[in-house]
């Protein structure tokens, strides 16, 4: 068989959108429903094999063939006008396969090919100058290649794959784009991926995922994905409806889904449907368009621009320069990622992964305080009870991300938990539900509550729910998470006793019941942190009476089975009073309290999906190394409010965490025998197209106290 491949095209997807998807506005078209974009202007030539990237509502089309070109033009989705860019500077040779990125407003151009000649320089184009210049790298290059796959992670393009006229590559390159150095990635672990050309490869989250391509002899259909964080090639044993087998396709990412569109198969049939790879479900769909679609293609170009997909060029009988799109879903302005085979990529803005202090807070903010509790809700963070330099609290506060002001919200009915600290604080719907906590006396002895109170946001009334004798012992430093209508407690300390029972309360019900957990339980504790992703509830780290722990459990919230996590990565280290939040298909894990009573301002990433863990290098000043604060998302990024260093804080930190968002976001018969890139280029080119011991008891020992004690200055 011939050694190069079909051109790869579209796949298609069906079904509704991925969860957690807004509604379209009323002004967007209906979904699933391609629409032919009558663009004006100087539209680019028909041609295969050019690059595509978006910025700020404009794409960039560069290169090219059949005729090889070195020009751009540009197509701003507002106006619907096409311009054809009179470049300064000294553009990149005339080619096709090349590939781009776009990095704080500048392309950088990768690789392709002319004929026989194959490149592996890059090129930069200025957008706001519009300016071409030559980048002198450092450290090893790639080899000269094309029709590879690039994408954008961070401040770093990642190379994979292509091909230079004899050989299939399986090797990848990170570029630092701020170095302007070439590194090979030390990858480690997993099952790595053959050579291939002509894949696709987006970003999501931390990883990149690579399907399909052309590996010499075959069309894959394979679903592949790099954690970029761990090093770890995993493949993805797929469920639904999997594309058919092809290369020369495009993909995108938009919200929490793929979508792979076109492309060609090892018989030459070119492909016109849409798939799609839901990143949460796990799972592959079809996506039904409707009679009115491009025309089935490959070696096109496709981009995402506010929730739609766009196509541009490509080849079915011959080149084409037409444009279509279609709404995948009615998404937030923004919140769409671009790409195409390679070029779909994780937006990095100068802010991503770097910590900003939230120095201008409007209004009342709350007492500097540690052992309080957060929740959000409409874009406001309710912030209840701790201990502040006064003692044990009982106010609520609120803060409003958009004005960036707070608030001292007074009840308008019904009497609120007591003052304490160490309680939990979870949301369901317009409820806030307050669970248990301790304060203490003139003489310090504490008392621990049991009791659970609700608050409703909207007419701003508390009431104490009703206990019974299936109600958990009294505790404090204990978890609660929401699943579905019911809070699910794990843990925490009663004084003299730690515990490890799991309790639901019902909120439909209004009953509270102790879940008999079986499996791989873990040990008693407290100060851990606990999450929900999917249908599982993740436990880390806490105090256990003799040691801080670094383990990580799962409880399977549907069969009551918990779980050992195996440390993988980089773990953290063991830790109390941290606190944890998901993102995305992440669990991001801030500060906390070692066993020498070091406090940590490490970000540390758990990846649910690679079962690993990573240290996040973090940009800008962190906060300070504390214990006891509390941890939340809203738009993106996560935000750090109060607790204890060698004082109690009211400060608030944040930090942009990595969304997929919009970057700034035909060939004719051969008349001549095939030779070169041509010649291994596959079927489509021959024909018209061109992962210690427990103790025995719950008692807590003297250690635990005495840790207590010294810690409770900021409790």
């Amino acid at each position: 068989s011939s050694h190069f491949g079909p051109r790869a095209g579209t796949s298609s997807a069906c079904g509704a959108p991925p969860p957690g998807w807004m509604a379209p506005p009323p002004s967007a078209r209906e979904p699933c429903h391609w629409e032919r974009v009558e663009a004006v202007g100087d539209v680019f030539t028909p041609r295969v094999g050019h690059a595509v990237v978006g910025e700020a509502g404009i794409f960039y089309v560069f290169g090219g063939k059949p005729a090889l070109h070195s020009d751009v033009h540009t197509y701003e989705v507002a106006t619907n006008v096409w311009r054809k860019i009179c470049a300064n500077g000294r553009a990149p040779a005339a080619r096709s396969g090349a590939q781009a990125v776009v990095w704080n407003g500048v392309v950088w151009v990768f690789g392709g090919g002319k004929g026989r000649d194959y490149f592996n320089d890059v090129h930069t184009y200025d957008i706001a100058t519009s300016a071409w210049d030559s980048v002198d790298t450092l450290g090893e290059a790639p080899k000269a290649r094309k029709n590879h796959s690039v994408v954008l992670f961070r401040d770093s393009m990642l190379v994979f794959g292509g091909f230079d006229g004899r050989k299939v590559f399986k090797d990848s390159r990170e570029l630092h784009l701020r170095e302007r150095r070439w590194q090979i990635p030390t990858v480690s672990r997993g099952s790595l991926p053959g050579g291939r050309f002509g894949h696709s490869a987006v970003v999501y989250g931390t990883s990149m995922y690579v399907f399909g391509g052309w590996d010499g002899y075959d069309t894959l259909q394979e679903l592949f994905e790099y954690n970029i964080v761990s090093d770890t090639w995993l493949p993805i044993h797929a469920s639904g409806m999997t594309p058919r087998s092809r290369y020369r396709h495009s993909a995108v990412v938009c919200g929490d889904a793929m979508f792979i569109f076109g492309g060609v198969d090892k018989q030459k049939y070119k492909i016109p449907d849409l798939h799609e790879w839901n990143f949460l479900l796990r799972r592959w769909s079809k996506v039904v368009t409707g009679p009115a679609r491009p025309s089935a293609r490959s070696f096109h170009k496709a981009a995402v621009h506010e929730g739609c997909m766009y196509i541009f060029g490509g080849a079915d009988l011959q080149n084409l320069n037409d444009t279509y799109r279609i709404h995948l879903a009615g998404l937030p302005r923004g919140a769409g990622a671009l790409g195409d085979r390679g070029q779909a990529a994780v937006r990095a803005p100068g802010d991503l992964w770097t910590w900003h202090r939230v120095d201008e807070q409007l209004g009342k903010v709350y007492t500097p305080r540690a052992g309080h509790s957060v929740v959000v809700w409409k874009d406001c963070f309710y912030l209840l009870g701790g201990m502040d330099k006064s003692g044990k609290q009982s106010d609520i506060h609120r803060y409003a991300v958009r004005s960036r002001s707070w608030a001292c919200v007074e009840p308008v009915s019904g009497q609120g938990p007591s003052a304490r600290s160490g309680s939990t604080a979870v949301i369901c719907r317009d409820r806030i539900f307050c669970y248990g906590g301790y304060t203490s006396n003139k003489i310090g002895r504490d008392y621990y509550f049991g009791d659970l109170f609700e608050y409703n946001i909207a007419r701003g009334s508390w009431a104490r729910i009703d206990t019974d004798a299936r109600s958990p012992r009294p505790r404090a430093d204990h978890s609660c998470v929401v699943f579905e209508d019911s809070l699910y407690v794990f843990g925490g300390t009663g004084g003299p006793v730690c515990f490890s029972d799991v309790n639901k309360y019902s909120i439909v019900d209004r009953r509270w019941e102790e879940r008999a957990s079986l499996g791989d339980k873990p040990l008693h504790r407290f100060g851990h942190s606990a999450v929900v992703y999917r249908e599982g509830m993740f436990v880390f780290g806490g105090w256990n009476g003799r040691e801080t722990l670094g383990d990580l459990y799962e409880l399977s919230i549907s069969t009551d089975q918990w779980l050992h996590v195996p440390g993988r990565g980089s773990v953290p280290q063991p830790r109390y009073r941290h606190d944890a939040v998901v993102h995305g298909c992440c669990m991001f894990v801030f500060g906390g309290a070692g066993m020498r009573h070091t406090k940590f301002s490490d970000l540390c990433e758990f990846s649910f999906d690679a079962r690993s863990w990573s240290n996040v290098a973090t940009l800008g000043a962190p906060p300070a190394a504390r214990s006891f604060h509390r941890a939340v998302t809203c738009g993106g990024s996560m935000y750090i409010l109060g607790g204890f260093d060698s004082a109690r804080r009211n400060d608030m930190y944040k930090i942009s965490l990595p969304e997929p968002l919009t970057h700034g976001e035909p060939r004719r018969p051969l008349k001549r025998a095939l030779d070169g890139d041509d010649a291994a280029a596959g079927p489509e080119a021959g024909g018209r197209g061109a992962g210690g011991p427990k103790p025995d008891s719950g008692t807590l020992f003297g250690s635990s106290l005495s840790l207590q004690k010294r810690l409770r200055g900021g409790a």
